[in-house]
């Protein structure tokens, strides 16, 4: 039998068992768009927002399914798939602004902004 894809409730309960009590899915979120969500977060705003803007110019739709290792990135934060794998988020939230900003933030807790190529290559700059 196939296993079978988790509802958007139960990786909800994932990311947030992750974070513990650092989620901040909060209704006021609904109110803000795209790179937006960043502001929900416990990190520095301009990086985070610029970050988001350079991986996915604030596209939550975006996806990049060529990376060299075999890997794919996708969503606002361009979350990659080992973080599917990982049980992290689901592979259809990583197109959730909400899902995808909040896996991003316990990315972040973990590496810092040194997750992504944007923050790496210094691209993110040019939106601070």
């Amino acid at each position: 039998m196939a296993a079978r894809e988790r509802t958007s409730k139960e990786n909800l309960q994932v990311v947030d068992n992750h974070l513990e009590q650092d989620l901040k899915l909060v209704p006021e979120s609904a109110t803000l768009s795209g790179c937006e969500i960043a502001s929900l977060y416990d990190w520095d705003y301009r990086v985070a927002y610029a970050v988001c803007m350079a991986e996915s110019g604030g596209n939550s739709r975006a996806y990049n399914g060529s990376n060299s290792n075999g890997t794919n990135d996708a969503g606002l934060m361009q979350i990659n798939s080992i973080h599917v794998d990982s049980g992290l988020i689901g592979d259809k939230e990583r197109f959730d602004p909400q899902f995808n900003m909040a896996a991003a933030y316990a990315i972040y807790k973990g590496s810092g902004f040194r997750a992504w190529a944007a923050y790496n290559n210094q691209s993110y700059t040019r939106y601070l």
